[in-house]
């Protein structure tokens, strides 16, 4: 796999407090908002559209603050009110100087969207770190297990890992369909931990979601740009936890993998 470069950002919580209506907190897998404004700056302008297609509880939104137009795709009822809770305090807030749409629905059903750039994260197969209740908690404690988004049909998430990734290469197609020459998709991911089934590819126990999406991103049409890492540091419950499994692997970053349309 490329080479990742090292990121730090500080924890976000206080951050979001001014940027974000405080319903926010209930998503399991919320993207650090610091990363999120590092993105936005690095990889767009002013007047351009950015799109996330399975945007949760809309940290993007942010976007809208610095003059960037915003397109979310969201499956789950709960994260879509969420996002209208918060699209509501910005505006009362801080006087959004870009737009913001949010089409509520099965990604797949709305893809290709016109946008310049793509900016998301893909939902984490609930089953991939599934090893008993034990191991579960200490994953979700390391961030390689996000729990339940939700119940919907559609819901990614509840997919074996073949079928996860299968569903994500057609959203993958639909927004290289979506994006101009030269437009720019940020995927932040992360490896995942499944001490049952991932031994057969002889990862023992990690289930490589990074090298499995640059692999369709390039499959896709999309060329390579950079490779990132944001350092997640576990906590000390976390490190008794690995000293005590020694089967669990560690994973303590976050990827962040960029790719462009060529």
């Amino acid at each position: 796999m490329k080479e990742r470069r090292l990121l730090k950002f500080p924890s976000d919580t206080k951050l979001r407090d001014k940027f974000f209506a405080k319903a926010d907190k209930g998503h399991p897998a919320r993207a650090n908002l610091y990363m999120m404004m590092w993105l936005i700056k690095k990889l767009t302008k002013p007047g351009e559209t950015i799109l996330d297609p399975t945007s949760g509880i809309g940290t993007l939104l942010y976007a809208t603050i610095t003059g960037r137009n915003v397109i979310n795709i969201e499956l789950e009822k709960h994260f879509c009110d969420v996002q209208r809770l918060t699209w509501a305090f910005i505006n009362m807030n801080h006087k959004p100087t870009g737009t913001f749409t949010l089409l509520e629905g099965d990604a797949r059903r709305f893809l290709p969207v016109q946008a310049d750039h793509c900016i998301f994260s893909p939902p984490y197969g609930v089953n991939i770190s599934r090893g008993g209740k034990e191991i579960a908690a200490m994953a979700a404690e390391a961030g390689t297990f996000v729990g339940e988004y939700g119940q919907d049909k559609a819901q990614l998430s509840n997919l074996s890992y073949f079928n996860l990734t299968l569903a994500m290469r057609e959203i993958f197609k639909g927004i290289f369909l979506s994006l101009p020459s030269k437009g720019f998709l940020s995927v932040i991911t992360k490896d995942s931990v499944d001490t049952k089934n991932a031994s057969f590819r002889g990862y023992g126990g990690r289930v490589p979601y990074t090298a499995d999406t640059i692999k369709i991103c390039h499959d896709v049409g999309f060329d390579f740009y950079e490779l990132w890492a944001r350092e997640a540091k576990p906590s000390l419950r976390l490190q008794v936890a690995w000293s005590q499994n020694p089967g669990i692997p560690h994973i303590t970053t976050e990827d962040i993998i960029i790719v462009r349309k060529p």
